[in-house]
């Protein structure tokens, strides 16, 4: 959702969701290009840190007179996600897009559908494409084109979306491929058009 802060908490166990006393935490920022998998890496690290400082404090018992009680009928759930969840659509705003390719990356992951058009021969084909990075367009100039068509800018698929905004996508996988660079792809279509769906 584009928290620009996180953190670990180390609590005490009980039978309840959210009601451990908190015994020590630790916040810090978030990069705006972190995805999930990264995140998680950072924050078992942090929390590994937390608690080897800690343990002193939990083995002679002074852990228990400093730690927090928490509220927990403030405890929030986090609802499971499903796999047709993963397809991004662009009526939504980029920095919505932006931030569910950030969170959904390893698993489910986020897809996109494409058509490519060939103005030669009149053929059109529906391509899924696996979105793997991108970042939010601060140009307004690329969005004087058609809505519907996909462009190409400074190594970047150009999505137009929702409120004017723009979606860079920089990294791609098509179904069975390798993930490859927005470059390769755009040169892959040899001058096709690509229009998203």
């Amino acid at each position: 959702d584009g928290v620009e802060e996180t953190g670990v908490s180390l609590a005490f166990t009980v039978r309840k969701l959210d009601a451990g006393a908190v015994i020590a935490s630790k916040r810090f920022q978030v990069d705006d290009q972190i995805k999930a998998p990264e995140l998680l890496s950072l924050l078992f690290s942090e929390g590994s840190k937390l608690l080897i400082r800690e343990l002193p404090s939990i083995f002679d018992g002074s852990a228990k007179s400093k730690a927090v009680p928490q509220d927990d009928s403030k405890a929030t759930l986090a609802p499971k996600i499903a796999p047709d969840e993963a397809w991004l659509s662009f009526d939504q705003e980029a920095f919505v897009l932006h931030n569910k390719v950030r969170a959904f990356a390893g698993w489910p992951g986020t897809r996109a559908k494409v058509l490519v058009l060939d103005d030669k021969s009149g053929q059109q084909n529906e391509l899924e494409l696996k979105i793997i990075t991108t970042r939010i367009c601060q140009s307004t100039e690329v969005l004087n084109g058609e809505q519907d068509y996909v462009t190409f800018k400074k190594g970047s698929l150009v999505f137009p979306c929702g409120g004017g905004t723009a979606l860079e996508v920089l990294e791609v996988q098509l179904p069975g491929k390798k993930a490859i660079d927005a470059t390769a792809f755009w040169n892959g279509l040899r001058g096709q058009k690509l229009k998203k769906l």
